[in-house]
């Protein structure tokens, strides 16, 4: 075959180590990058590894005692996005290449978005060649029925570009939930609660046909070659390529330091810390301030799963961050951006300067000498009432995703959200548990929370425990409230909450219930849903303590139930409708389970926006 411009030299470097591999993705940049090997489409395999992006914290993705008991071996990739779990039954597939060869007459065709589209969808076509109906799902997924099939990821050094794919031909999920910690928002983006029901595997797509490694890789050939108008044919590995990928796992990628690379800040007073979870990808800034006023920052990390590129990038917006005013970082994430030579692959430069943002409105609220976290979201209150969030039993802020912002900005009212005690980043609970907690957190917990956000105006929105918390403080304090929006509240334990309630304790102790908690809520994860099986289902769980305060509620109370909600019946509405002195409406959500607002999403804003968008104007 004639070499033209448009042709592709494919090499295959078999089975190596993790951290073999990531060295030599660099070595093909590097030597492509001087002119002295071709544009190139690798195939590769890994063993039992778990690989960080380049931009994520070791500790926070990976269960690194996990890994270490059972040889599994650690790396950071050169590449964003998230972690990921990799053994012999899962191939790799790699371009690097000029980018000059995609660029067209149409504008950005030759941008890091555009180009992504293009590669995953010729991977999807080839793979449709072994009878597969395989589609690019963005930002950066090749699915199957939208069960992952494999990832993918790239950057730019310049005009070089570098792409990576993984594809899932077997697949064992256990390997993967136990070395991983996969956050719970990616599955909840897909309405999933097991992280196995994320991915399908070719030898689940095509039982007793499953083709030889290299049948899968000339069907990738032919889709790259077909859509991506390339012409590859075999080539050779290079002693130039070896020696410069062996020299790199030497000095840098095959180091613990790197690997280990990000640290994240100790806590304390003048560390701040946001998470911002978004389709695009997550971001999360920590902060270091140099007092309490909060008006400058000392020193700050950006990290999470994200493609930005170069990689440097971020690097580089740390530095021009650091010493920055409060006021000013805005305009220096914009002005950086803008400037040109920066790509993020479905972020934008709002969402870094949210994260940011939210890492400065964090609180530290002092609750009878236990810590609560929390933040503000949206501007001064000036007059307005503040959306205060309440999130239920086994929940924290982070369980919100982007709820809370998004109702903040349709309503343009500020908004407070937090880790009630035991919950996410808070302070962990003491046993023995106070039986009636609900009231307790209601009459004790609340009113510190309120007092620390300035709030004497508040719209309180509670789900599960939270809408009952809510309920009770509206009723213990009145004249604070102005209305409460409570999302499956309750009165009483009904004989489903029993049996849903049991369910999850088989979960957590069969299943993966908890090391999904954990993540959100670490050590403090047994303590926190001890209190839930103690509380629940002891002989006198029916009597929690909150009619007496619910039946004193005069503010109007909107109330959202699924009408397949797995613990609570709307039984409960009817017995708080019949109590509460204010005007009571309801919104049943059809074929809707426990969490309307996440499975709702759309139709539970809307209600709520104009149930707050009416009571303001009466």
């Amino acid at each position: 075959m004639a070499k033209t411009a448009r042709a592709f030299r494919v090499i295959d470097t078999g089975l190596r180590d993790a951290r073999a591999n990531i060295a030599f993705d660099q070595a093909l940049i590097d030597a492509r990058l001087a002119g002295s090997i071709p544009n190139t489409i690798r195939f590769l395999r890994f063993p039992p590894s778990a690989l960080i992006g380049v931009h994520q914290v070791l500790p926070h993705e990976v269960r690194l005692a996990y890994c270490h008991q059972q040889g599994i071996q650690v790396a950071r990739r050169i590449t964003g996005g998230g972690a990921l779990f990799m053994d012999e039954r899962q191939l790799g597939w790699e371009l690097v290449f000029d980018r000059s060869l995609f660029r067209g007459s149409r504008p950005g065709a030759a941008s890091l978005a555009n180009i992504s589209a293009r590669i995953c969808k010729a991977a999807a076509a080839g793979l449709g060649r072994l009878g597969i109906a395989a589609e690019f799902r963005p930002r950066n997924d090749i699915e199957v029925a939208g069960r992952k099939l494999g990832g993918t990821g790239g950057i730019h050094d310049g005009q070089i570009l570098f792409f990576q794919g993984t594809l899932l031909i077997d697949f064992d999920p256990s390997r993967m939930i136990a070395a991983l910690k996969t956050p719970a928002h990616k599955l909840a983006r897909r309405d999933l609660t097991e992280a196995h029901e994320r991915v399908v595997c070719l030898a689940e797509l095509l039982p007793g046909a499953l083709p030889d490694t290299a049948v899968i890789q000339q069907a990738l050939l032919a889709g790259f070659a077909e859509h991506l108008d390339i012409a590859p044919y075999p080539g050779e590995i290079t002693m130039e390529e070896e020696t410069l990928a062996n020299e790199l796992l030497r000095d840098e990628i095959g180091r613990d330091d790197f690997v280990d690379g990000i640290a994240v800040p100790e806590s304390g007073e003048t560390h701040l810390s946001a998470t911002l979870n978004l389709d695009g990808g997550a971001i999360r800034a920590d902060i270091r301030v140099p007092d309490a006023r909060r008006a400058r920052i000392q020193d700050i990390l950006l990290s999470g799963d994200f493609f930005i590129t170069p990689p440097r990038a971020v690097f580089d917006l740390e530095a021009r961050l650091r010493g920055a005013a409060r006021g000013e970082v805005s305009d220096i994430i914009t002005r950086m951006f803008d400037e040109g030579a920066v790509e993020c692959l479905e972020l934008a430069p709002a969402d870094f300067c949210r994260t940011v943002d939210m890492a400065f409105r964090q609180l530290s609220i002092d609750s009878g000498g236990k810590v609560l976290r929390g933040h503000l979201i949206g501007g001064p209150a000036r007059d307005r009432p503040t959306l205060v969030f309440l999130h239920d039993a086994l929940g924290c802020t982070r369980f919100w995703r982007g709820f809370c912002h998004r109702l903040s900005e349709r309503t343009g009212l500020p908004a407070l959200v937090y880790d009630r005690l035991g919950a996410g980043y808070s302070d962990p609970l003491e046993q023995p548990f106070e039986k009636l907690y609900m009231a307790d957190e209601a009459l004790r917990s609340l009113p510190d929370v309120l007092r620390a956000g300035g709030i004497e105006d508040a719209i309180l929105i509670g789900h599960s425990d939270g809408g009952t918390i809510a309920l009770t403080y509206a009723g213990a304090a009145p004249d604070q409230i102005r209305a409460v929006i409570a999302i499956a509240p309750h009165l009483y334990r009904e004989a489903r909450t029993l049996d849903a309630v049991r369910e999850r304790i088989e979960e957590f102790e069969t299943g993966d219930l908890k090391a999904r908690l954990a993540r959100y809520h670490g050590a403090k994860t047994e303590v926190l849903f001890q209190r839930l099986v103690t509380s629940w289902t002891a002989a006198d769980a029916p009597d929690w303590g909150v009619e007496p305060y619910v039946s004193k509620v005069r503010c109007p109370v909107f109330a959202i139930q699924g009408a397949e909600d797995e613990y609570f019946s709307a039984a409960q509405l009817d017995a708080i409708e019949a109590i509460v002195k204010g005007g009571f409406e309801r919104l049943i959500i059809d074929e809707c389970g426990h969490v309307p607002q996440h499975s709702a999403t759309d139709e539970v804003l809307d209600a709520m926006a104009e149930f707050i968008n009416r009571i303001q104007t009466k």
